[in-house]
């Protein structure tokens, strides 16, 4: 297998038009096919509010996946079908008829099956504004986990999670009527696309029906997508942004698919991968993995997340880590694979026991170093709670919400899933290392850490107002073999 060392003079070239030859990777610029959200919250009276742009002159088809915190379970997705420039709007809010959450939105863009629809036992609902305009809300499911391998089958459950966004083509016109699938998704002079129910009757009884490829050409990119956090209570907005992924899709990529199919997911990627690497990051180097998950992982691989601490009493400082691992799910579900797939070392073994049935999560052990700012070191090791061990550091929801300090509330007000973390100091910095390890197909090269992604969110108080702000984890790339030499 061929492998190139590629210096960032010419990164912009390699990795930008000429791409498809060095496989997925993040893209800087943080446009692409895939769009990886780190987090939804809408436990406590909170809601996060998304935008998708499609900022090409082609109507794209788009998968949106909602997945929930603890196994990545799916708990909705849709096909979204976007105008040419096309800006989607939605939230997910706690669900109004219900304890779970949903997604509600008043745009105007298709999607496949409408929001607000009927889904068995979480039926939507859509209600007609002054204006004119519908506000869709189509509550979330549980259904991929309400199983005998789940101890906790709640619908409460899906108040946590994060978000999937995949690129399945460009969309054409196959003929003048049946097949204007291009034209039925543009949006006209007033806002509004042409025929969502076209695009509808072409899954239910048309020309995608019988062949969803049919007018799909590869996808493009040019994605991007914005994000924030409300706390409605504290009137406390965090704002972020999603990774992006460029050059995702293979070379013989079909992606297009019924609004039913699980497909395409985050394991649908090309097996090739351009890894950064050198430890100076100066560098890239490309290689194959045995399955694209694989490779999704390597260019999210991190050998530590590093981000401040903001805990001061005097301003009633407080932080909260999101830590998530969108891949986690594809390497260590045992209904899925057999044995756990590198760079994760623990299996989900779903729940245990007959009478008394116990959850036996993949958990992974992580290294904390905290810091003051004056460079005091403390070592953390206590664990998360609830922790499988009290003196191992340990990870084991794929999102993880960490409020900094022993027994202190969220700063993002969230409840479910939420652990804590000992801090120290009452301000300072905190790096969580990961010494797993993951090998190309030659094995060649060794990648060290997990892929993670997420962001720190502070929270200050000054008397009855309160403010809040949002930082990405710093990551570092540790490569090491032949190929990164």
């Amino acid at each position: 297998m061929k492998k190139n060392i590629i210096s960032l003079a010419v990164a912009a070239t390699v990795l930008g038009a000429a791409a498809a030859q060095a496989g997925q990777y993040v893209n800087p610029d943080k446009t692409g096919e895939v769009l990886l959200f780190p987090f939804y919250n809408a436990d406590n009276g909170n809601q996060t509010n998304m935008s998708i742009v499609n900022t090409t002159a082609s109507v794209k088809a788009v998968k949106i996946r909602f997945v929930e915190y603890k196994n990545s379970d799916e708990v909705l997705d849709f096909n979204l079908y976007m105008s040419p420039k096309d800006h989607f709007s939605f939230g997910v809010i706690k669900d109004p008829n219900g304890t779970g959450a949903a997604v509600v939105t008043s745009d105007n863009s298709c999607t496949v099956p409408a929001l607000g629809s009927a889904n068995g036992a979480f039926a939507g609902t859509t209600t007609e504004n002054a204006d004119g305009s519908i506000t869709r809300t189509q509550p979330f499911v549980n259904y991929q986990y309400a199983n005998d391998k789940d101890v906790d089958s709640s619908i409460e459950r899906t108040l946590t999670g994060h978000v999937e966004v995949i690129e399945m083509g460009v969309v054409t016109n196959v003929d003048a009527k049946k097949g204007a699938h291009a034209a039925f998704a543009t949006h006209g002079a007033t806002g509004v696309p042409a025929s969502c129910a076209g695009l509808d009757a072409s899954w239910a009884s048309g020309t995608w029906a019988t062949n969803a490829a049919a007018g799909i050409t590869a996808p493009t990119g040019g994605l991007y997508g914005i994000a924030y956090h409300l706390n409605v209570e504290s009137a406390a907005a965090y704002g972020f942004e999603p990774t992006a992924l460029d050059d995702w899709a293979p070379a013989t990529y079909q992606g297009h698919t019924n609004p039913g199919s699980l497909t395409p997911s985050i394991v649908s990627g090309t097996p090739a991968a351009a890894v950064q690497h050198g430890n100076g990051g100066d560098q890239h180097v490309e290689l194959t993995f045995g399955s694209g998950v694989e490779a999704t992982s390597a260019v999210l691989q991190t050998a530590s997340l590093s981000n401040d601490i903001v805990n001061n009493p005097v301003f009633a400082g407080m932080t909260d880590w999101v830590v998530t691992f969108p891949t986690k799910r594809a390497h260590v579900d045992v209904t899925l694979k057999t044995s756990v797939v590198p760079p994760f070392t623990g299996n989900w073994l779903g729940s245990t026991g007959t009478t008394t049935k116990k959850e036996q999560p993949a958990c992974e052990a992580v290294a904390i170093g905290q810091w003051d700012r004056e460079e005091a070191f403390t070592a953390n090791t206590n664990g998360f709670s609830p922790s499988p061990a009290a003196t191992t550091t340990t990870i084991c929801n794929e999102v993880a919400v960490i409020a900094m300090g022993t027994g202190a509330a969220s700063a993002l007000s969230v409840e479910t899933g939420l652990t804590n973390l000992s801090f120290s100091y009452s301000d300072g910095w905190q790096q969580m290392s990961f010494a797993q390890t993951m090998q190309d197909v030659t094995e060649d090269v060794t990648l060290t850490g997990l892929p993670a992604i997420g962001f720190a969110a502070y929270k200050v108080s000054n008397g009855a107002m309160s403010y809040g702000n949002a930082a990405e984890h710093k990551a570092s790339t540790v490569t090491s073999g032949a190929s990164a030499n």
